[in-house]
């Protein structure tokens, strides 16, 4: 017989095919048992170490392989998968399972050596901006992030936790409950991920700051300027730098990170873009924004440390006057973020390594303000991230998926820019090319078949932008176009031709043919309504009038499409910007 053919996803770091096969008789044989109860959780990855057997088939500690590598060798004495953890035991177990999906009669004699490129493989997923997954979808979402192996998971939180004594923030966010984040926390733990608790302590807080009760700890209670836009902003956003304020960030942890098993804390602290112009202005004319600032990081990390916690931060500010990085708090991680084709972070990275810092990474999936997703900014993005990350040494990757101005894009969206992200941090070199179905067959639950229709419709949806060679950082122009309100969408559609629009048109029909194909009836209304949704962008752009008809008729299907993966909070809020 030839050689086999194996795919694998994520792609190991070392194959050698050795030529021959060994046999897998039916069961009850004793190969055909170890392949059936191979471990599947960490408890069972520990107990495989703990218990020495001597069989044909075995699993044997091996330290020297490091923390989650593995060895596995397929001959014609056996099979033994040898690891330097439960992590490796996990991870090469499923990697075994699928040379026994692809020949289940008979195993190819192989060698196979493996461990990740970065330690941290990290996933976080905004559940702020209008959109709660229900716990239905947040437990199927870990499932799949193990087989992806991530190893830490955030959940982006402002206000959608059930804080006790807070009711007027979170009462119509349809919140995660303790008991909710305590399930999904063992969930994680079985699977070798860390659910870190992630709560934005800064900036970031309008969502508290718009009510009354609130508004006296803003930097500016009665609306701010936007430093990039110009445009006056009615609700403040972030937490004046003073005691107070720290007092009512302590009061939040202490009641949330009780519900963890993680001795880390994501405290946020990015994009405080009023800072200076209100409470603090003397004190930023006084001594500089960036000294205000991180004098207020200091206090805040303080509570993390208090805590008995690891304290992570977004490091934007930080990175805007790197003269400082060296004097933010040496115990804490800086999450160093870009979402743009082209982000430094080879830059940014090199200084903090120079520091000496521990640090992570995070690109984005380029989901957000868009119905179809912008896959070529973020393959390049990821790559470029993932790449910084392996060359400058960083702890690892927080691969980040965002909400912003709506949540309006469906899920399967991210599912090619994390099949990729998140494969390359695991091993960068041996997932530089991605298999796209195979990343979808495990986010979406999907046949190998289903998932390359799938795939295959995502990609189509993915390459629209490319079609004007407009474009706006951070979100479509399919999106803009239909968002706008009237009398901004010119500045949207000026310099885009008719041959643009009519090219954009075309590919969408493509898109739609190939979406059609699709036998999941979720994932095909999902990505139905995001192609009718860019398509509705794209008429508006053409001048043509959407009817108040058709408006009703998405709405509609809006709804439903939200509801079968989300809670019901947040949903008002989302289609009221879909119009303008």
């Amino acid at each position: 017989m030839a050689l086999p053919v194996l795919k694998f996803f994520p792609r190991p770091r070392e194959l050698t095919l050795r030529g021959g096969w060994l046999k897998v008789p039916p069961l009850p044989h004793p190969t055909a048992l170890f392949l059936r109860n191979l471990p599947t959780t960490m408890t069972e990855a520990r107990a495989a170490l703990a218990t020495a057997t001597e069989g044909a088939c075995r699993i044997v500690h091996k330290p020297e392989r490091g923390s989650e590598g593995y060895h596995i060798e397929i001959l014609a004495s056996g099979v033994r998968l040898s690891a330097g953890d439960a992590h490796g035991v996990l991870y090469g177990a499923q990697t075994l399972r699928q040379v026994a999906e692809q020949y289940p009669d008979e195993l190819p004699h192989l060698e196979i050596t493996d461990s990740p490129d970065l330690p941290v493989r990290g996933f976080m997923v905004d559940i702020s901006r209008t959109r709660v997954p229900t716990q239905a979808e947040l437990l199927a979402l870990v499932r799949s992030l193990g087989r992806l192996r991530v190893n830490q998971f955030q959940l982006y939180i402002e206000h959608t936790f059930a804080f006790r004594g807070h009711e007027d923030a979170w009462k119509e966010a349809s919140p995660l409950t303790p008991a909710e984040i305590r399930e999904l926390d063992e969930a994680c733990a079985e699977l070798g991920i860390e659910l870190v608790p992630n709560l934005n302590t800064f900036g970031h807080m309008e969502r508290w700051l718009r009510h009354p009760r609130y508004r006296a700890m803003a930097e500016c209670p009665e609306g701010w300027i936007h430093p990039l836009t110009g445009q006056f902003k009615e609700f403040p956003g972030t937490l004046r730098p003073d005691q107070a304020s720290v007092d009512f960030a302590a009061s939040l942890l202490d009641d949330y990170l009780p519900n963890f098993r993680s001795r880390q804390v994501n405290i946020g602290g990015d994009e405080p873009w009023e800072l200076g112009q209100g409470f603090s202005k003397q004190a930023v004319a006084e001594r500089g924004k960036h000294r205000v600032y991180l004098d207020h990081l200091k206090k805040l990390c303080a509570l993390g440390r208090e805590r008995g916690r690891t304290v992570q931060f977004w490091g934007d500010i930080l990175l805007e006057d790197l003269a400082l990085a060296q004097d933010a708090p040496a115990d804490a991680v800086p999450v160093v973020w870009g979402y743009d084709a082209g982000h430094p972070f080879k830059e940014q990275c090199g200084r903090l390594r120079e520091l000496g810092r521990a640090y992570l990474v995070a690109p984005g999936t380029s989901a957000w303000q868009s119905f179809t997703g912008r896959l070529d900014n973020a393959l390049t993005n990821q790559a470029e991230a993932v790449g910084a990350a392996v060359r400058h040494e960083a702890r690892g990757i927080l691969l980040t998926t965002w909400g912003d101005n709506g949540h309006h894009q469906p899920w399967p969206t991210s599912w090619l820019p994390m099949s990729a992200g998140l494969a390359q941090a695991w091993g960068f070199a041996a997932n530089a090319k991605t298999d796209f179905a195979a990343g979808c067959a495990i986010l979406g639950g999907l046949s190998d078949a289903e998932a390359k229709d799938v795939a295959a419709a995502l990609h189509q949806l993915g390459t629209l932008d490319g079609r004007i060679a407009k474009a706006n950082r951070n979100k479509s122009l399919t999106w803009d176009f239909l968002t706008a309100k009237p009398d901004a969408l010119a500045k949207f559609t000026d310099g885009v031709t008719a041959a643009e629009i009519a090219a954009s048109q075309a590919h969408l029909a493509e898109a739609e043919a190939l979406i059609a194909k699709i036998a999941d009836t979720t994932i095909r209304e999902e990505l139905s309504l995001g192609a009718r949704l860019a398509g509705a962008g794209l008429r508006s752009a053409a001048g043509q009038t959407i009817s108040a008809e058709e408006r009703a008729d998405l709405t509609k299907a809006y709804e439903t499409v939200w509801l079968r993966r989300s809670r019901p909070g947040g949903l008002t809020e989302s289609k009221s910007v879909l119009f303008g």
